[in-house]
């Protein structure tokens, strides 16, 4: 806990001064849904591209009928926005995902862990109100690179997250 809330303050640090080229969401599908927290800053570099990073951490029980399998996942990602209907952009993304989880217990009974990195493509829509107010909605695929023996080797990116633009 004391992760994310070092994450959180972090990310918070960067929103600095008013210029409206800054995000911060909160992914409301994997709390509600899955039991994980999914924070993201997203930096708005022009009218056409934004990079970002999301970091989430799951809390459910590995005894549960449905779980993402990694524990934490960090996700920088590129975002192009390709054309825009009213305050709703719509834009391709790809992103990297550091991912770290636990493996099935080996013989002695002592689970291992794997660290990975993934590369994958997603697309997305985001609407941004008057106030600046953001709901953001996207899912993307990404594939493991380095440790697929060990690892599960697709990542999902997948959520609806709402936050603030500064």
């Amino acid at each position: 806990m004391k992760k994310i809330l070092f994450l959180v303050v972090l990310a918070m640090s960067f929103v600095g001064t008013a210029q409206n080229n800054k995000e911060i969401k909160l992914d409301i599908f994997d709390v509600l849904a899955l039991k994980s927290l999914d924070i993201s800053y997203e930096y708005i570099m022009n009218d056409e591209s934004s990079i970002g990073i999301s970091v989430l951490s799951n809390f459910e029980k590995k005894s549960a009928s449905f779980r993402y399998s990694q524990k934490l996942v960090v996700t920088p990602y590129y975002r192009q926005h390709l054309f825009q209907r009213d305050n709703v952009n719509f834009f391709g993304e790809l992103f990297g995902a550091i991912n770290t989880g636990d493996l099935e217990p080996d013989e002695l009974g002592d689970p291992d862990s794997y660290t990975d990195f993934a590369l994958g493509l997603g697309f997305g829509g985001k609407y941004l109100s008057e106030n600046g107010f953001v709901v953001d909605f996207h899912a993307g695929i990404g594939r493991n690179l380095f440790n697929t023996n060990l690892s599960q080797e697709v990542v999902p990116r997948i959520g609806i997250s709402v936050g603030k633009r500064f």
